[in-house]
């Protein structure tokens, strides 16, 4: 579709390099069924958004609030991603009065004032429209140009001395690793709706696959945090993803969250296994193998025997599951 996405850009002081991926963000499920298109709504991406926007905000604190209890900076979390707090921030970019794109009857500022709204939704979906657009450095320096610096700059200290390093680095952790995993599926799995998504990132992140995931950690990897070493324990998968992080970031913080999602997906994701799992579902909901061949799998017309057969190599796997 094509659309001019510069009003959205000079609002939001960004440049898409996709402006179909920006199209997307605003599009609210509502409008997406007007225009026979239910599945292109932002629904996906605001729940990716969502989870970005838990991360950049412990992130955040974890490095420039590092004197707070865990119980303050999860509260302040709270406060920051709150739904008034996202509405405000929609309205007050200018974009409440046209966007999202809806098609309902009722006026927006009545919309505005409800529990659950489509700008503070479709908020989070920019955030995770400019994170696959752009990268997480765009998505992090955004958000926080635009929410937290607004509300925290003036409140910052100049006290350094981390409070519960080890719950701090742990709670970092456990937020980078809900993003990874969600994030990973999310390109994995095209079209496939954000509540399986929840579903299958919540199997890849339990107690148990963390367990799992230990045993697989390289020696050098250990190696690698020896700078964090007194803060983690080799028992705490979420603690050992936080000092990753860190330690990334100390390397090139632009590339720290690519290259902590890059370290997560090829030592712990087996493909096949995820692959097969969620194809398992869906085809127990009754979508067709045709349509999980050409959009799940991407071989279109010209490809599909080889579609086909790479299919039912992996439903072969059924003993191979997560």
């Amino acid at each position: 579709m094509q659309w001019n996405s510069s009003p959205v850009e000079t609002k939001i002081s960004l440049n898409f390099k996709n402006p179909d991926l920006l199209f997307l963000a605003l599009s609210d499920p509502s409008y997406a069924k007007q225009i026979n298109q239910p599945e292109s709504d932002n629904q996906r991406l605001e729940s990716l958004g969502e989870t970005l926007l838990d991360l950049i905000i412990i992130d955040y604190l974890y490095h420039h609030f590092p004197y707070l209890t865990i119980s303050k900076m999860t509260a302040l979390q709270d406060k920051l991603s709150a739904k008034e707090k996202l509405t405000n921030l929609w309205f007050s970019l200018g974009l409440g009065e046209s966007y999202p794109f809806l098609d309902v009857n009722q006026e927006r500022h009545r919309l505005r004032v409800k529990p659950s709204n489509p700008f503070e939704k479709s908020l989070k979906a920019l955030v995770g429209a400019i994170h696959i657009d752009r990268g997480f450095s765009h998505s992090y320096n955004w958000i926080n140009k635009h929410l937290m610096a607004p509300l925290l700059e003036r409140h910052q200290k100049d006290d350094l001395e981390r409070v519960n390093p080890e719950k701090q680095l742990n709670l970092l952790g456990s937020t980078l690793l809900n993003v990874v995993s969600f994030d990973y599926l999310y390109r994995l799995l095209p079209y496939v709706n954000p509540g399986r998504l929840k579903t299958l990132s919540k199997r890849l992140i339990s107690k148990k696959q963390q367990t799992e995931y230990l045993k697989k950690v390289a020696t050098e990897d250990w190696e690698m945090i020896t700078t964090e070493q007194d803060k983690i324990s080799k028992k705490s998968f979420p603690s050992l993803v936080g000092a990753m992080f860190i330690h990334f970031d100390h390397e090139n913080p632009k590339t720290r969250y690519r290259n902590s999602r890059k370290w997560f997906k090829e030592n712990f994701m087996d493909e096949d296994k995820i692959l097969y799992e969620a194809i398992a579902s869906l085809l127990k909901d009754g979508i067709p193998q045709k349509w999980i061949i050409r959009e799940i799998l991407g071989y279109k017309s010209k490809d599909y025997d080889r579609g086909r057969a790479r299919f039912h190599e992996l439903m072969d796997q059924s003993s191979n599951q997560i």
